[in-house]
C-alpha cells in the first residue's frame, strides 16, 4: 500500500520539491483527525472502454504533470517497475506511463486499476486516507466537496482547518490543502471523462470555529 500511495503521488502530483515539503508535513502534523471516518465514496460510474489488449487509456494534460516533464514521469514509472512481476505491477495505480509530444502523458490501466485509482483520487481530493478515513495533518478539522454535478463529478472543494494552527506556517499548509487536492480532484474528473483542457477545482479555506473564509483558490493555473 505504502509503494502504490507513492507511485499515485508521483505520477499526478506535486512537483518533487513540493512532494517532500508535503510528505515532510504529514509527518509531523499531529495526530491523524477521525472525523473522515463517515466520507461518503464516489458514486460516478463512467468508465472508458477497453482496448484490444484489455487496458483502458487515459491521457493527462500537461497541467496535472506537477512540474515534471512527460518524459520524466515515463522514466520515473519504468524505473520503479523494474524487477518487478507482472502480478506486482497489476497491485500497482496503473501498469505503464507514456509521454506524447504534447508534453500530456497516458496512463495504461487494467479496469481493476482504473477502478483504484479513480476512488483513490476522489478521496485524495478531500484529503483522505483511503485506506484509514483519516486527515494527514491536525490542523484539518473537515472537508467537503461542495459542488458536485448530477454526474457525480466535484468541481470546488471547501476545506475547515483550525485557524491558529493553520496560520502557524500558513504558506506550507495553503500549499498542502490547495495544490494537492486540486490535482486529485482534476484527475479525478478526467477519469469520469472530462476532457483534459476543461478541468477546474475552486478550493476554499474556512475558519472551522467561525465559517470565516480565510481563501480562495482556481486551479489549474493556466498561463503561467
Amino acid at each position: 500500500m505504502v509503494k502504490q500511495k507513492r507511485q499515485l503521488q508521483k505520477g499526478a502530483a506535486l512537483a518533487l520539491s513540493l512532494l517532500l515539503l508535503l510528505g515532510s508535513l504529514a509527518g509531523c502534523g499531529g495526530k491523524p483527525q477521525k472525523d473522515a471516518s463517515s466520507a461518503d465514496g464516489p458514486t460516478n460510474t463512467y468508465t472508458p472502454p477497453v482496448n484490444e489488449d484489455g487496458y483502458i487509456v487515459v491521457t493527462m494534460p500537461i497541467t496535472l504533470t506537477g512540474g515534471n516533464t512527460a518524459e520524466e514521469l515515463e522514466a520515473q514509472h519504468q524505473a520503479l517497475i523494474v524487477g518487478m512481476s507482472e502480478e506486482e505491477i497489476a497491485k500497482l495505480y496503473w501498469t505503464n506511463i507514456t509521454a506524447n509530444e504534447d508534453g500530456s502523458f497516458n496512463y495504461i490501466l487494467t479496469p481493476e486499476q482504473f477502478q483504484r485509482i479513480k476512488e483513490t483520487s476522489y478521496m485524495s481530493g478531500k484529503l483522505i486516507d483511503a485506506a484509514t478515513n483519516t486527515f494527514p495533518a491536525e490542523f484539518i478539522k473537515a472537508t467537503e466537496y461542495a459542488d458536485i454535478d448530477k454526474d457525480g463529478i466535484p468541481w470546488a472543494l471547501a476545506v475547515s482547518v483550525d485557524k491558529k494552527l493553520y496560520e502557524s506556517s500558513e504558506l506550507v499548509n495553503s500549499l498542502y490543502v490547495t495544490v494537492g487536492p486540486s490535482i486529485y480532484i482534476g484527475m479525478y474528473q478526467i477519469l469520469c471523462g472530462v476532457p483534459g483542457d476543461e478541468w477546474a477545482a475552486h478550493v476554499t479555506v474556512k475558519d472551522a470555529d467561525t465559517g470565516e473564509v480565510i481563501s480562495e483558490h482556481d486551479f489549474p493555473t493556466r498561463g503561467e
